[in-house]
């Protein structure tokens, strides 16, 4: 699939302030898919179609709490702090890489034992996150930063 055909297939499912934040917004509005790899938009289009339930991701734009789970930019909380601890952020939300989100009706185990067993969709590798801190996060974390060494379907801890 070509970028503009995977564009024009995400926005049947996602508005652009729904996968990046208000600042992002205010500036580049529907010109901010820009920002996100073709692989991302793909990987994402993949399991919303394939999945076939509504996904959350970013939902400030309605008051919602949630508003780095997409895109997150030099002016993200997360961003902010990092910095100030003298840290690199270099997360595959700052390069347009990878997304969180909750799945309607499915927990987020279920969702990455479906992305396991349906590898065979994904054109690409896919990372995704299971452990914080030795804790099983709620949310499902997916991005497509390629790791030679990684198998196709890559869990990680962090």
């Amino acid at each position: 699939m070509r970028r503009q055909e995977i564009i024009f297939e995400l926005k049947k499912y996602f508005k652009i302030y729904e996968l990046v934040g208000k600042y992002t917004y205010r500036i580049h509005k529907d010109r901010a898919w820009k920002f996100f790899s073709t692989e991302s938009l793909e990987m994402l289009l993949i399991i919303r179609k394939n999945i076939d339930r509504p996904m959350t991701i970013n939902t400030w734009f309605w008051g919602g709490k949630f508003s780095q789970r997409g895109l997150r930019s030099n002016l993200s909380t997360i961003f902010k702090r990092m910095f100030s601890l003298g840290k690199l952020y270099l997360s595959a939300h700052v390069l347009g890489e990878g997304f969180d989100f909750d799945v309607e009706g499915m927990t987020a185990p279920e969702v990455r034992q479906w992305v396991k067993e349906n590898a065979f969709l994904f054109p690409m590798k896919v990372r995704l996150e299971r452990l914080k801190k030795g804790k099983q996060i709620n949310w499902v974390h997916a991005d497509v930063m390629h790791e030679e060494k990684n198998p196709k379907i890559y869990e990680f801890d962090v």
